[in-house]
């Protein structure tokens, strides 16, 4: 059965303090701890954010404890199994690697990281979500469901370019987006890295925007300050 974040953290009593209080004194009593629960702390791998509610629950792959929001995954969380059916991930469920093998990795197309969020591509490989949503010109022919990934819309100059981060070759990079940068960088390799990365909802569409460390919001005008000697 697939784990469903839950509030409400367990309360565990401290154990009395030892030694014996004096008659009519009363025993000193530590507050109660509470206990930390994985499915309190887990944050979403796709969007990062641990927010849940009854429509859109974070769940867990039996099998590789992946965590993700319903929404954020799509198709293949949509309608989670009830009783003790287990969920997988897509990547456990194709590659057979059930009840707590943890050994299940597929290479994405995009950048050089196994693990995460994957789903397959429409030539049958498989690639990031997130870095589907953020290089320009993949989509998903399943939009709603994010699902089944084309990445033939990319263009070929992206493919060459060198992540600044990883330094590795291959995938395709993203670049910030500060005027005349030409910095690139791997989706997840900016997300691992914590650049500052954001979602604009326009009119008609979403823009994903990036910036390198150098060009990180509010960090430019201090940098300058600093190095500018009177």
């Amino acid at each position: 059965m697939a784990e469903v974040a839950r509030p409400d953290p367990v309360e565990v009593p401290s154990a009395p303090a030892e030694g014996t209080p004096e008659e009519g004194t009363p025993a000193p009593v530590s507050a109660p701890e509470e206990s930390t629960r994985y499915e309190d702390i887990a944050c979403c791998e796709i969007c990062g954010e641990g927010d849940w509610d009854d429509d859109n629950n974070i769940i867990f792959c039996d099998s590789c404890d992946l965590a993700v929001h319903q929404v954020c995954y799509g198709a293949g969380a949509r309608n989670i199994p009830t009783g003790d059916d287990p969920w997988y991930c897509d990547v456990c469920r194709f590659s057979g690697n059930k009840r707590g093998g943890r050994s299940a990795k597929q290479e994405c197309i995009l950048c050089p990281h196994t693990s995460g969020a994957l789903k397959r591509t429409s030539d049958s490989r498989w690639a990031h979500i997130n870095c589907a949503l953020w290089v320009p010109g993949v989509q998903f022919l399943d939009p709603e469901g994010r699902d089944i990934i084309h990445p033939f819309g990319v263009n070929e100059k992206r493919l060459d370019l060198i992540c600044s981060l990883c330094k590795q070759p291959g995938g395709a990079c993203i670049q910030c987006k500060a005027p005349r940068c030409l910095t690139a960088f791997h989706v997840t390799c900016a997300q691992r890295k914590g650049l500052h990365m954001v979602e604009k909802e326009k009119d008609d569409h979403v823009e994903f925007v990036a910036f390198c460390e150098k060009h990180r919001p509010g960090g430019k005008a201090k940098r300058r300050k600093r190095e500018i000697k009177w």
